[in-house]
């Protein structure tokens, strides 16, 4: 299993991240800032220090959060998008990588799902409707049910099956979660790197206005006036976030700041 507590707390969080597949920081799975070599997932890269500078502007960090992806595994092609039928490949004892983030999304328990990128959004969708239809959805057949980027959304709108509402509730006895579809936060899409009249710093400042608005309605979390710093503890404290990730993201998160993000 790629998850662990590097991912996240073994409690109900606030808010589940799903991304597309663990991250590899270029080295085709051998790379040393790659979740294959930390166990740490968004770790040493710039979608990993992006979405630290979005996690700050709601106050809050990957100690209280919990972080996990589509697939379970780094895909074939060596990193990027799963395909759709490695999201169907069974994984451990699971069916599909698809049936295991179902079981994420119950146990996460959190009042928020962020889709980060097309592919974590139809596997949000998809997972909790496949006891009725395990086709994967498109992006046409989430826009004509009323889902849109950066836009919150209600998961009992998305035609979910009978199954996954009775172990939601059986869970937790709430509302069944909210959905904000975001842009995701690879180098592809936004970077601290770049001047701010282009669209990699217009799309990081949109992704997170809609991560604001969505913490404040869904969750009464109001962000903060200025991005606080994580603690050095938990996640934090690990030796590979110190000597590895921690250099490079303290370097982007810098470049960030200076820009007034």
């Amino acid at each position: 299993m790629v998850w662990s507590r590097r991912n996240g707390p073994w409690h109900r969080v606030p808010i589940l991240f799903v991304g597309a597949a663990p991250g590899n920081a270029g080295g085709r799975g051998r790379g040393e800032l790659g979740a294959h070599g930390t166990r740490i997932p968004f770790g040493g890269d710039i979608a990993g220090a992006n979405l630290d500078a979005l996690l700050g502007s709601i106050g809050l960090d990957r100690n209280q959060v919990f972080l996990t992806a589509s697939y379970n595994a780094l895909p074939a092609a060596g990193g990027g998008e799963p395909t759709a039928a490695e999201l169907r490949e069974p994984v451990g004892e699971y069916e599909s990588s698809l049936h295991l983030l179902r079981d994420t999304i119950i146990a996460a328990g959190a009042p928020l799902l962020v889709a980060l990128g097309n592919v974590g959004m139809r596997s949000i969708v998809t997972a909790a409707r496949l006891d009725e239809d395990e086709r994967i959805v498109t992006q046409n057949w989430l826009v004509k049910r009323g889902a849109e980027r950066d836009i919150v959304i209600a998961l009992e709108r998305l035609d979910l099956d009978a199954a996954f509402r009775r172990a939601w509730t059986r869970a937790w006895r709430a509302p069944l979660p909210q959905v904000l579809w975001t842009t995701h936060p690879s180098a592809q899409n936004m970077s601290p790197f770049a001047r701010k009249e282009t669209l990699f710093h217009t799309r990081m400042l949109r992704t997170r206005a809609a991560l604001q608005e969505a913490a404040r309605s869904v969750l009464g979390i109001e962000p903060p006036r200025e991005r606080p710093r994580p603690r050095p503890e938990g996640i934090y404290a690990l030796p590979e976030w110190r000597e590895r990730v921690a250099p490079h993201h303290e370097r982007l998160d810098r470049l960030w700041r200076e820009k007034g993000v």
